[in-house]
């Protein structure tokens, strides 16, 4: 093709895009052109709207048979109003729950500990029953440790030992790494703390747009998937137990928080305090464990200067729930509740 050629087909597609006289000639191929990112363009804004102005509907007719079961009260910290149970006496016992969870996890676990503590459970921020009292709340770490502390001083408790589970284990290793002195013995089940890889499910939450969406539009089937992913006996999980973890997670506050909480909770900082935590531990996992790996209990081992641990066969990611019974007589033997 001569240079001359190529300068004018050059031309002649400069004239399409810019509506010159070609494109006023073949008028036939400005909808081939435009319609595409037109409607690439409306799909965007609709993605748009869904992700950031649409809020979907809330349970608020599901009565918890659970809440009806027990006597839970609300106390107010600077930022949020906490959701709790409270049972027996004793030593102060402060039961901290995971990610997408709420105290309802701790059901087969409080009567238990309450014959010899005084034990709490509490819906942490962006969880279950309580609600955020001050604006764009952020649930970050320091915000979740923030709500620990702010929790035992409206308690008045000056020490405490403190249970997690999944990311309620890696929320307490902060508030110890932040407030040794508050902290009387760890019990950690399951638990976050490293700045490990995260799942492909997980990973999504971090892309704007998408987190939301996923938030915005999980169904009661992925909640039942999650808790069947997290139990080895999966004929275990019934519809009770889906209900009652779905119905707050419906509450317009806590699903922001889902994708708010996995892109700002930096488990980096956790990692790096842990060989200066030196309260004694007590690591409990199941060994089938399918969102963290049981090796993970032997690294804590490896790096937490007072720790003991305990890794349960058949057995998943909610030991607790799972195999209350064995998990109970470990808790007590190690806080000394067995005396």
């Amino acid at each position: 093709m001569e240079y001359s050629d190529k300068i004018r087909k050059g031309n002649l597609w400069l004239n399409i895009f810019q509506g010159g006289g070609y494109m006023k000639t073949k008028w036939y191929i400005r909808p081939i052109v435009w319609l595409p990112a037109s409607f690439f363009g409306i799909f965007i804004l609709i993605l748009c709207y869904l992700a950031y102005f649409y809020v979907p509907p809330e349970d608020r007719v599901y009565q918890s048979p659970y809440l009806q079961s027990v006597a839970s009260d609300f106390i107010d910290t600077d930022e949020f109003r906490i959701h709790y149970t409270h049972a027996g006496a004793g030593d102060p016992l402060i039961l901290i729950h995971g990610s997408c969870g709420w105290l309802y996890g701790y059901r087969h676990n409080i009567p238990a500990l309450a014959k010899h503590f005084s034990v709490y459970a509490i819906d942490m921020p962006g969880n279950g029953y309580t609600v955020p009292i001050c604006k764009a709340p952020e649930y970050d770490l320091d915000m979740m440790s923030r709500a620990i502390l702010g929790f035992m001083n409206a308690k008045e408790i000056e020490k405490a030992a403190l249970i997690g589970h999944s990311s309620g284990g890696g929320w307490t290793l902060h508030f110890a790494s932040r407030h040794p002195e508050r902290v009387d013995k760890l019990v950690l089940i399951d638990s976050n703390g490293f700045n490990i890889p995260e799942k492909l499910t997980f990973k999504l939450f971090y892309i704007p747009v998408v987190g939301e969406l996923f938030s915005n539009f999980f169904t009661i089937d992925d909640v039942r998937k999650g808790y069947q992913d997290a139990f080895y006996n999966t004929s275990l999980v019934d519809d009770t137990m889906i209900h009652e973890a779905m119905t707050p997670l419906t509450f317009y506050h806590n699903r922001r928080a889902q994708y708010l909480s996995i892109r700002n909770q930096d488990w980096a900082m956790t990692e790096k305090a842990l060989p200066d935590i030196d309260i004694p531990a007590l690591i409990i996992w199941g060994k089938n464990d399918k969102y963290l790996d049981y090796n993970l209990a032997y690294r804590f081992e490896r790096i937490l200067p007072k720790v003991k641990v305990v890794v349960i066969d058949n057995c998943g990611h909610s030991a607790h729930e799972e195999q209350p019974e064995q998990v109970n007589q470990l808790m007590l033997e190690f806080l000394g509740g067995n005396s």
